[in-house]
């Protein structure tokens, strides 16, 4: 199943357009996703990242269950993907907005570190967000329309003759030398775990 459509702003929303906590929930055949790469773990005495959103609009990640404590910044983020660069993808995210109470607007995810994905269905996307965005916008072209067809020289062949990156498993290549050409001067090395990543977001 390719991935949604990133041009869509009704599917891929920024922080200021999803709903706020106060709203009603959103129909259960709705399906809307927050995008937004990790900038900052500002980690003190909560565990917290700061993201910016397709808009570069930048929000606080935190978690419901994992309280203040002096040991916030113990909280190995790295070893779960959390690393400034990468993204997160938040399906259904609501937003709290900034107040005199809270200094930044942000997303809260049910759960603590044991299960950091908590409910939401939280994801961690390997890549800077333009890369992640470009990816996803070329889908079609590259992975759909790609199949049959050297990801590197373009030559078309069968597709069982044609060699799967093993680590995406989403590019065929028809040489040892179109792989590695795909991989160093095609862009495929920046590429290649946001496909797998996809490839498992959206089966």
């Amino acid at each position: 199943m390719p991935p949604p459509d990133f041009t869509s702003p009704l599917i891929f929303k920024t922080f200021n357009t999803i709903p706020s906590t106060a709203a009603s929930p959103p129909s259960p055949s709705e399906t809307y996703y927050l995008l937004a790469e990790i900038k900052e773990n500002l980690s003190l005495t909560r565990p917290t990242l700061i993201c910016s959103d397709l808009s570069s609009t930048s929000f606080a990640l935190t978690w419901s269950d994992l309280h203040a404590s002096p040991h916030a910044s113990d909280v190995d983020f790295k070893a779960l993907g959390l690393k400034k660069g990468n993204c997160v993808l938040l399906p259904n995210a609501k937003r709290t907005d900034s107040s005199d109470e809270v200094k930044q607007g942000k997303v809260v995810i049910p759960g603590g570190k044991d299960e950091w994905q908590g409910k939401s269905g939280l994801r961690v996307i390997p890549g800077k967000l333009e890369k992640v965005v470009e990816v996803g916008q070329d889908w079609e072209f590259v992975i759909e329309e790609g199949e049959g067809k050297c990801g590197s020289c373009g030559k078309e062949g069968r597709e069982e003759e044609l060699a799967k990156c093993t680590g995406c498993r989403g590019v065929g290549y028809c040489s040892k030398e179109c792989q590695v050409k795909g991989w160093t001067e095609g862009g495929h090395k920046s590429t290649c775990k946001i496909i797998k990543t996809f490839k498992e977001i959206w089966p």
